[in-house]
């Protein structure tokens, strides 16, 4: 019997977790990009271009997030990192929905056409998990989409002490999407990082 059989019903989940002590407290999805708008703003829209219009914000925080006027919910398991969040998140839509596609809150050049090319991949495979891959193999897990009866093994995970996003995902034979463009999966860690990223922001349409 094929438990991931059932994949087209895909939500979509925002990771605002970490403590952005690097950053001295700013909170990274509230920086605003190049039209004016939040990366979280933008991380809505590009779901909402995909058709996916069920979108939550996982932080154990809400208050930075609540002009979004979204479902925030917080981890299942405080303090573990981001595998916390994307428990909860299947959690959170296990009873609606096959799978959920997940990004995090600091990645501002991610687009539509990212997402269309995780759900791609994910809808045409069997695979219980796809997540994104760039160039010389750098792996980006936490851009991915999880079938939800995922759920029960990433609690299992987590409560035999396994932190690793990718030691999970390489249990669960998961499938990669390649992608050529880099700048597509820019991440915000540091100061420099955010200068980096304004210096050189450049419109959507002309990353790759």
């Amino acid at each position: 019997m094929n438990l991931y059989l059932n994949r087209s019903r895909i939500a979509g989940a925002i990771i605002a977790g970490g403590q952005a002590s690097r950053l001295g407290g700013v909170i990274k999805g509230n920086l605003k990009i190049n039209d004016g708008n939040s990366i979280i703003a933008h991380l809505i829209r590009q779901y909402q271009n995909t058709g996916i219009e069920e979108i939550i914000i996982i932080a154990n925080d809400p208050n930075p997030y609540q002009d979004y006027n979204m479902e925030i919910i917080p981890d299942m398991h405080i303090g573990i990192g981001p595998l916390a969040g994307i428990e909860s998140g299947i959690n959170y839509y296990k009873d609606r929905c096959d799978a959920v596609l997940f990004m995090p809150f600091d990645m501002p050049n991610i687009t539509a056409k990212e997402m269309l090319a995780l759900k791609k991949t994910f809808i045409s495979t069997e695979k219980p998990v796809v997540y994104a891959v760039t160039s010389a193999m750098k792996m980006h897990p936490l851009c991915t989409i999880v079938h939800c009866d995922m759920k029960e093994k990433i609690t299992s995970a987590i409560d035999c002490g396994q932190r690793k996003i990718l030691d999970v995902w390489e249990q669960a034979d998961a499938g990669i999407v390649q992608f050529s463009c880099e700048k597509a999966f820019f991440n915000i860690n540091t100061p420099f990082d955010i200068n980096q990223w304004r210096m050189t922001e450049y419109e959507k349409e002309d990353l790759c």
